[in-house]
This record gives C-alpha cells, sequence and structure tokens, in this order.
C-alpha cells in the first residue's frame, strides 16, 4: 500500500487481508509528516466507525506508545497530533452533509461498498488524497466509477498478505475454504464457493439470492415505538447466544440488536438482560428447541415463552418477516451483516431451493421465533399484558 501514488487509491481485500489495518497507521503517519493536515474515516453508520475504525486507529496507537488521552476528542470523534494536524471519524446520511464538511487532504472510506456513490462522490471531489477498502460482495461503484477515473490505481490483498492473522481467524477460514472445495468437487458453485472467492481470495463475488429486501437500517428505535417482545436463540462455544428487541410504530417493525456473544452460560444471559435494562414483563420468545435453557432462564425471573416450531418452521418464519417492513438501528452491526448475507441454499447444479443457508442466522433466528410464534396476523401485533 505504501507503495501506491494515485490520488485515488482503490483497495479489495479479502476477510482479515490487514487492508483497515494498513491503511489507517498510514494516513496518521501522514498527518505527521505534514502539519495542519485534516484527515477523514468515513464509514456507513456512526456505530460501523466506532467498533471499526476508532477502535483499530487507538489499538494501533497504545501498540505503538502514541496514543494521548488529552488529544482525543470523544464527542467528536477526532484526534489532534502535536502538529495540528486531525484525523476525523465521521458517517453521513445526506448528500447535503457530505457537501457541508467541507474539503480535506485525506480520505478513507472504510467497507466503502456500503457507502452510497453520490455520498461517496460528494467527499471525493473535496479531498486531496483518497483510499477506499472494501470486501467485493459484487462489483459496484469502486469499480464502475472510480477505477474508470484518471490517477486511479488498484491493489488486491488477501489473508496471505497479513502475516499478523490470528491463528484462530485462520482455522475459521480453512474451515469454510474446505466447504467451497466439497462444493466445487460435487460440481457446485454455491454460497460457499461464492463466500470463498470474495473473502478468501478477494475476488469479485456475486451473493446473490439474499432473503430479505423488506428492511433497511435506522438511527434508533423512535420514542413511540411499542416494545412487542423479544427473540431468543442460544448458543454458546462457536455459535452467539442473539437477543433481539422487537418494537412497532406506524405500521413499521423496528429490530435492536441486544446481545450477540459466544461463551454465555444461561446464568450470564440472565446477568446481561438486567445489565441492559431487558423488560421482565415483557415476553421472551426463544427456541424451544433448548427446552432445558428455557425452564432455567424463567426459574431466573424470566417471561419466556417456547418458539412454536414444525417441520416447515423456517420457511414459515422467514415468509412471515418478508411481509413486514423492516427497520434495524445502526447499533445492530451483527444484525444487519446477517441481513445482508441470509440467502437461499442452493442445489448441486446452483439452482437456489425453497431453503435458507444455515448461517449469518442467529439474529435472524431470534426474530424468526418471535413472529412465527406470536404474529397471526403481520397488521395486528400482538401485546403482552
Amino acid at each position: 500500500m505504501l507503495d501506491m501514488t494515485a490520488r485515488k487509491k482503490v483497495v479489495q481485500g479479502a476477510t482479515s487481508s490487514g487492508k483497515t489495518y494498513g491503511i489507517i497507521p498510514i494516513i496518521y503517519d501522514k498527518c505527521l509528516k505534514n502539519p495542519r493536515t485534516k484527515a477523514t474515516v468515513v464509514a456507513e453508520t456512526l456505530p460501523a466507525v466506532k467498533e471499526g475504525c476508532v477502535d483499530i486507529f487507538k489499538n494501533f496507537m497504545m501498540d505503538e506508545g502514541r496514543w494521548s488521552d488529552d488529544q482525543w476528542n470523544a464527542t467528536e470523534l477526532t484526534y489532534t497530533a502535536l502538529n495540528k494536524s486531525k484525523i476525523q471519524f465521521k458517517s453521513f446520511d445526506s448528500v447535503g452533509k457530505a457537501k457541508a464538511a467541507g474539503k480535506r487532504d485525506i480520505l478513507f472510506l472504510n467497507e466503502a461498498n456500503h457507502i452510497p456513490y453520490p455520498i461517496a462522490d460528494a467527499l471525493i471531489i473535496r479531498s486531496q488524497e483518497v483510499w477506499i477498502d472494501f470486501n467485493a460482495d459484487s462489483e459496484f461503484w469502486a469499480h464502475t466509477e472510480i477505477l474508470q477515473q484518471p490517477n486511479s490505481e488498484f491493489l488486491k490483498l488477501t489473508y496471505l498478505d497479513n502475516e499478523a492473522i490470528p491463528s484462530a481467524t485462520l482455522e475459521d477460514l480453512m474451515y469454510k475454504k474446505s466447504k467451497a472445495e466439497e462444493e466445487q468437487r460435487n460440481g457446485v458453485y454455491g454460497y460457499w464457493w461464492n463466500w470463498w472467492q470474495v473473502y478468501g481470495l478477494g475476488e469479485i463475488g456475486n451473493l446473490q439470492g439474499a432473503i430479505f429486501n423488506n428492511w433497511s437500517t435506522v438511527k434508533e428505535v423512535p420514542p413511540h415505538a411499542k416494545l412487542l417482545g423479544y427473540g431468543l436463540d442460544y448458543g454458546y462455544r462457536n455459535d452467539p447466544t442473539a437477543l433481539v428487541a422487537i418494537y412497532y410504530a406506524d405500521q413499521v417493525y423496528y429490530l435492536h440488536e441486544l446481545i450477540y456473544q459466544t461463551g454465555l452460560l444461561n446464568k450470564a444471559i440472565s446477568e446481561r438482560m438486567t445489565s441492559l435494562g431487558v423488560d421482565r414483563y415483557t415476553a421472551i420468545t426463544a427456541d424451544s428447541a433448548e427446552m432445558k435453557s428455557n425452564d432455567e432462564l424463567a426459574s431466573l425471573g424470566w417471561r419466556i415463552i417456547d418458539a412454536k416450531k414444525g417441520a416447515d418452521s423456517i420457511v414459515y418464519g422467514v415468509s412471515k418477516m418478508q411481509e413486514l417492513d423492516l427497520r434495524v438501528t445502526e447499533s445492530s452491526l451483527n444484525l444487519i451483516n446477517e441481513f445482508r448475507k441470509y440467502t437461499w441454499a442452493r442445489d448441486r447444479d446452483g439452482n437456489a431451493i425453497n431453503k435458507p443457508i444455515d448461517a449469518f442466522n442467529h439474529g435472524i433466528d431470534a426474530i424468526r421465533y418471535y413472529f412465527q410464534t406470536n404474529m397471526a396476523n403481520p397488521e395486528a401485533p400482538r401485546f403482552f399484558l
């Protein structure tokens, strides 16, 4: 990346390739070399900025012994160097706000495939140097617009370029690689084969067949929305336990991720729910395959309802969810990731079948339990007394 010299630098990378971990230190070192440099790091939403680039920046600075609390403005998400250079972390939800942010020396669009092109374009035209990174789920404006323009260049990275990849991450990647290879041996170029092309090899993919197209993000749940209930899907070592709150207002259902974590025993789940202020008088619809866990949480004072399940319960629950107008809060990062990647499974010939993949579904399963159990009619939400 240090050898890239064009004004617009496009970095297409596989997962855990180190692209973001590399770009941020490069940008900050440029700030140190040139006083009063203004650098702006942008992601799709503010929570995505905070849990992504801000965390990476802080970790890098602390690891290098450079961090100073006095130079960090937590409200503005801005770090000011001693030479008066600034690196700021932002998100924009409109072209107008992007234009109003003014000019800058360096722009970094992180996970740019999730940033609308009109917003990106308004920022790029007001920037002297531009960095763009992403996982190439599919071709988008970085390929069709930016790389067609003069003074732009391209770099592709994979996990093989990251000598510091954690062993656990590499283990997970190799497992998914084996699933992709198994598909290929069977003459199927399905979900896992395509996943490996994108997230393992850094190629442009074609993650088609998304199950839900009836959702969008929202900053927060409106104050007047009513809490309908909660959905709970159990996990433990490899899969996360997911708890999602479901709200309703003005014909819209709002979904807010509360818990998404591995390694939680039932007592720890109860303690987390208490600390999060989960309402003990509102029903939690939980996976009925975990009757022992349901009974234990009920004994700890929670109102647990066993999810209604049957032979076709997944397809039924998914169909119920597809009928609704769904909004996911910006802070529900894991849930957003699932909605983007939850697709129909494919047969040996690569054709989509009426069955979802068994992946990216922990938060979605929690939501599905609620709707397939409690909603006889999506237009008449059930409020628990």
